[in-house]
Protein backbone atom coordinates (compact mmCIF):
# COMPACT_ATOMS: atom_id res chain seq x y z
CA UNK A 1 0.00 0.00 0.00
CA UNK A 2 1.17 3.63 -0.42
CA UNK A 3 0.15 4.39 3.04
CA UNK A 4 2.70 1.76 4.39
CA UNK A 5 5.29 2.79 2.24
CA UNK A 6 5.05 6.28 3.39
CA UNK A 7 5.07 5.49 6.82
CA UNK A 8 7.95 2.95 6.58
CA UNK A 9 9.97 6.45 5.51
CA UNK A 10 8.82 8.69 7.70
CA UNK A 11 9.73 5.96 10.88
CA UNK A 12 12.90 5.83 9.71
CA UNK A 13 13.67 9.83 10.35
CA UNK A 14 11.85 9.31 13.54
CA UNK A 15 14.20 8.04 16.40
CA UNK A 16 12.16 8.23 19.14
CA UNK A 17 9.83 5.19 19.00
CA UNK A 18 7.21 6.94 21.66
CA UNK A 19 6.29 9.09 19.09
CA UNK A 20 6.08 6.34 16.01
CA UNK A 21 2.27 5.63 16.48
CA UNK A 22 1.16 9.10 17.08
CA UNK A 23 3.33 10.97 13.68
CA UNK A 24 2.46 7.90 11.23
CA UNK A 25 -0.25 5.89 12.41
CA UNK A 26 -0.86 1.85 11.69
CA UNK A 27 -3.78 2.87 9.93
CA UNK A 28 -4.55 5.54 7.37
CA UNK A 29 -6.25 8.33 9.84
CA UNK A 30 -8.01 9.88 6.36
CA UNK A 31 -8.47 8.08 2.73
CA UNK A 32 -4.87 8.71 1.68
CA UNK A 33 -3.84 10.90 -1.37
CA UNK A 34 -7.49 12.43 -0.22
CA UNK A 35 -5.83 15.49 0.92
CA UNK A 36 -3.41 17.95 -0.06
CA UNK A 37 0.34 15.96 0.37
CA UNK A 38 2.16 17.92 3.15
CA UNK A 39 5.78 18.69 1.41
CA UNK A 40 8.10 18.96 4.02
CA UNK A 41 11.85 19.44 4.69
CA UNK A 42 13.03 18.59 8.26
CA UNK A 43 9.46 18.47 9.21
CA UNK A 44 9.70 14.92 11.23
CA UNK A 45 13.79 15.31 12.13
CA UNK A 46 12.67 18.13 15.05
CA UNK A 47 10.67 15.44 16.97
CA UNK A 48 14.59 14.24 17.68
CA UNK A 49 15.53 16.94 19.44
CA UNK A 50 15.21 16.59 23.22
CA UNK A 51 13.91 20.03 23.72
CA UNK A 52 10.86 19.12 21.98
CA UNK A 53 7.60 16.52 23.21
CA UNK A 54 4.51 15.84 21.62
CA UNK A 55 1.02 15.75 23.23
CA UNK A 56 -1.89 14.18 21.51
CA UNK A 57 -4.75 15.86 22.70
CA UNK A 58 -7.28 13.49 21.34
CA UNK A 59 -5.66 10.82 24.35
CA UNK A 60 -4.30 13.65 26.71
CA UNK A 61 -6.95 16.44 26.03
CA UNK A 62 -6.42 20.17 27.35
CA UNK A 63 -8.00 20.72 30.73
CA UNK A 64 -7.63 25.02 31.05
CA UNK A 65 -5.28 27.49 29.78
CA UNK A 66 -3.26 28.41 32.57
CA UNK A 67 -0.87 32.21 34.04
CA UNK A 68 2.54 30.09 32.96
CA UNK A 69 0.84 28.08 29.68
CA UNK A 70 -1.54 25.12 29.04
CA UNK A 71 -2.83 21.99 32.01
CA UNK A 72 -3.11 18.60 29.95
CA UNK A 73 -5.03 15.25 31.68
CA UNK A 74 -1.85 13.60 31.95
CA UNK A 75 1.10 16.13 31.33
CA UNK A 76 -0.11 18.85 34.02
CA UNK A 77 0.88 21.95 33.23
CA UNK A 78 3.47 22.70 30.51
CA UNK A 79 4.86 26.37 30.23
CA UNK A 80 5.10 28.03 27.44
CA UNK A 81 6.37 31.54 26.71
CA UNK A 82 3.84 31.19 23.10
CA UNK A 83 0.80 29.75 22.18
CA UNK A 84 0.09 29.60 18.71
CA UNK A 85 -4.07 29.05 17.59
CA UNK A 86 -4.80 26.47 14.43
CA UNK A 87 -8.04 25.86 15.19
CA UNK A 88 -9.56 25.25 11.50
CA UNK A 89 -11.49 27.91 9.35
CA UNK A 90 -14.51 28.03 7.35
CA UNK A 91 -12.72 27.56 4.03
CA UNK A 92 -14.68 28.84 0.30
CA UNK A 93 -17.84 30.14 1.93
CA UNK A 94 -16.72 31.74 5.19
CA UNK A 95 -15.00 34.29 3.55
CA UNK A 96 -18.63 35.36 1.60
CA UNK A 97 -21.19 34.54 4.56
CA UNK A 98 -19.42 36.56 7.00
CA UNK A 99 -20.42 39.62 5.08
CA UNK A 100 -23.89 40.81 5.70
CA UNK A 101 -24.86 40.51 1.93
CA UNK A 102 -28.77 41.15 1.40
CA UNK A 103 -30.10 38.89 -1.84
CA UNK A 104 -33.12 41.20 -3.97
CA UNK A 105 -36.03 39.51 -1.99
CA UNK A 106 -33.98 40.28 1.60
CA UNK A 107 -32.60 36.88 1.76
CA UNK A 108 -29.15 36.95 3.68
CA UNK A 109 -26.43 34.73 1.73
CA UNK A 110 -25.51 33.11 4.82
CA UNK A 111 -29.20 32.17 5.60
CA UNK A 112 -29.39 31.03 2.17
CA UNK A 113 -26.10 28.65 1.93
CA UNK A 114 -26.60 27.74 5.89
CA UNK A 115 -28.37 23.68 4.29
CA UNK A 116 -25.10 24.15 1.35
CA UNK A 117 -24.00 26.33 -0.95
CA UNK A 118 -25.83 27.00 -4.33
CA UNK A 119 -24.19 28.80 -7.25
CA UNK A 120 -24.01 28.80 -10.75
CA UNK A 121 -20.19 28.30 -12.35
CA UNK A 122 -18.88 28.98 -9.01
CA UNK A 123 -19.25 32.81 -9.76
CA UNK A 124 -22.65 33.78 -8.89
CA UNK A 125 -25.71 32.47 -6.96
CA UNK A 126 -29.87 32.86 -7.84
CA UNK A 127 -31.36 35.97 -6.04
CA UNK A 128 -28.71 38.36 -6.20
CA UNK A 129 -28.40 39.84 -9.29
CA UNK A 130 -25.25 41.42 -10.35
CA UNK A 131 -23.01 40.16 -7.56
CA UNK A 132 -20.17 38.02 -8.51
CA UNK A 133 -17.19 36.58 -7.01
CA UNK A 134 -13.95 35.27 -8.29
CA UNK A 135 -12.13 32.21 -6.68
CA UNK A 136 -14.93 30.88 -4.39
CA UNK A 137 -17.25 28.07 -3.88
CA UNK A 138 -18.05 25.15 -6.54
CA UNK A 139 -14.95 26.32 -8.87
CA UNK A 140 -11.72 25.42 -9.87
CA UNK A 141 -10.24 27.51 -6.48
CA UNK A 142 -8.19 24.90 -4.12
CA UNK A 143 -7.79 22.22 -7.05
CA UNK A 144 -5.92 25.00 -9.57
CA UNK A 145 -3.43 27.48 -9.84
CA UNK A 146 -5.39 30.76 -7.92
CA UNK A 147 -4.11 33.69 -10.15
CA UNK A 148 -5.15 31.34 -13.10
CA UNK A 149 -8.52 30.80 -11.85
CA UNK A 150 -9.28 34.05 -10.61
CA UNK A 151 -8.21 36.20 -14.37
CA UNK A 152 -10.30 33.53 -15.96
CA UNK A 153 -13.03 34.84 -14.08
CA UNK A 154 -12.62 38.42 -14.19
CA UNK A 155 -12.57 37.85 -17.68
CA UNK A 156 -16.21 36.22 -17.70
CA UNK A 157 -17.38 38.71 -15.42
CA UNK A 158 -16.18 41.43 -17.22
CA UNK A 159 -17.76 39.77 -20.23
CA UNK A 160 -21.06 40.17 -18.35
CA UNK A 161 -21.02 43.47 -16.98
CA UNK A 162 -20.50 44.57 -21.15
CA UNK A 163 -22.98 42.70 -22.34
CA UNK A 164 -25.31 44.50 -19.45
CA UNK A 165 -24.06 47.78 -21.23
CA UNK A 166 -24.84 46.78 -24.17
CA UNK A 167 -28.46 45.89 -23.83
CA UNK A 168 -29.00 48.12 -21.15
CA UNK A 169 -29.81 46.00 -19.09
CA UNK A 170 -30.00 46.82 -15.00
CA UNK A 171 -28.99 43.26 -14.28
CA UNK A 172 -28.53 39.64 -15.03
CA UNK A 173 -28.83 37.12 -12.17
CA UNK A 174 -28.64 33.16 -12.49
CA UNK A 175 -31.98 30.95 -12.44
CA UNK A 176 -32.37 28.91 -9.39
CA UNK A 177 -32.87 25.93 -11.93
CA UNK A 178 -29.11 26.77 -13.70
CA UNK A 179 -27.57 26.59 -10.25
CA UNK A 180 -29.17 23.46 -9.04
CA UNK A 181 -27.80 21.78 -11.89
CA UNK A 182 -24.04 23.28 -11.49
CA UNK A 183 -24.16 21.58 -8.02
CA UNK A 184 -24.97 18.54 -9.24
CA UNK A 185 -22.66 18.41 -11.74
CA UNK A 186 -19.79 19.81 -9.14
CA UNK A 187 -20.48 16.79 -6.84
CA UNK A 188 -21.24 14.74 -9.32
CA UNK A 189 -17.27 14.97 -10.16
CA UNK A 190 -16.08 15.21 -6.87
CA UNK A 191 -17.70 11.86 -6.31
CA UNK A 192 -15.40 10.12 -8.66
CA UNK A 193 -12.48 11.03 -6.60
CA UNK A 194 -11.39 9.92 -3.30
CA UNK A 195 -12.25 13.14 -1.47
CA UNK A 196 -15.70 12.58 -0.61
CA UNK A 197 -14.55 9.55 1.44
CA UNK A 198 -12.05 11.68 3.33
CA UNK A 199 -13.14 12.84 7.11
CA UNK A 200 -12.59 16.15 8.36
CA UNK A 201 -11.34 18.27 5.12
CA UNK A 202 -11.94 21.75 4.31
CA UNK A 203 -12.18 20.79 0.94
CA UNK A 204 -15.85 19.24 1.89
CA UNK A 205 -16.39 21.85 4.96
CA UNK A 206 -16.47 18.88 7.14
CA UNK A 207 -13.95 20.48 9.17
CA UNK A 208 -16.44 22.80 9.94
CA UNK A 209 -19.14 21.26 12.96
CA UNK A 210 -22.65 21.85 11.33
CA UNK A 211 -21.62 22.36 8.09
CA UNK A 212 -22.86 21.03 5.41
CA UNK A 213 -20.59 18.09 3.81
CA UNK A 214 -20.01 18.85 -0.27
CA UNK A 215 -18.24 19.70 -2.93
CA UNK A 216 -17.06 23.09 -2.66
CA UNK A 217 -14.57 22.73 -5.73
CA UNK A 218 -14.96 22.03 -9.01
CA UNK A 219 -12.22 19.24 -9.87
CA UNK A 220 -13.17 19.14 -13.32
CA UNK A 221 -9.55 21.28 -14.29
CA UNK A 222 -9.16 24.39 -15.60
CA UNK A 223 -9.69 23.61 -19.22
CA UNK A 224 -12.69 22.21 -19.42
CA UNK A 225 -13.82 24.90 -16.36
CA UNK A 226 -13.20 27.64 -19.33
CA UNK A 227 -14.86 25.99 -21.73
CA UNK A 228 -18.26 25.72 -19.65
CA UNK A 229 -17.67 29.56 -18.66
CA UNK A 230 -17.63 29.95 -22.77
CA UNK A 231 -20.45 28.49 -23.86
CA UNK A 232 -22.41 30.29 -21.36
CA UNK A 233 -21.09 33.75 -22.34
CA UNK A 234 -21.27 32.68 -26.13
CA UNK A 235 -25.47 31.66 -25.57
CA UNK A 236 -26.07 35.25 -24.63
CA UNK A 237 -26.17 34.09 -21.27
CA UNK A 238 -29.13 32.07 -21.29
CA UNK A 239 -28.96 30.90 -18.03
CA UNK A 240 -30.10 34.25 -16.34
CA UNK A 241 -32.87 36.09 -15.76
CA UNK A 242 -32.56 39.97 -17.30
CA UNK A 243 -34.05 43.08 -15.68
CA UNK A 244 -34.51 46.36 -17.68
Amino acid sequence: MQYQFWRKKVLERVKRPEFHDKLAPPKPMTTFCGKRPSLENGYFEVFNQDNVDLVDVNTDPILEFTDKGIRTAEHGEIEFDIIVLATGFDAVTGGLTQIDITGLKGEKLRDKWKDGVSTYLGVCTAGFPNMYFMYGPQAPTAFSNGPTCAQIQTDWITDAILFCERDNLKYIVAKRESEILWAEHVNDIQDMTLISNTRNSWYTGANIPGKKVEALNYVGGIPRYLEILGLEADSGFRNFDKGV
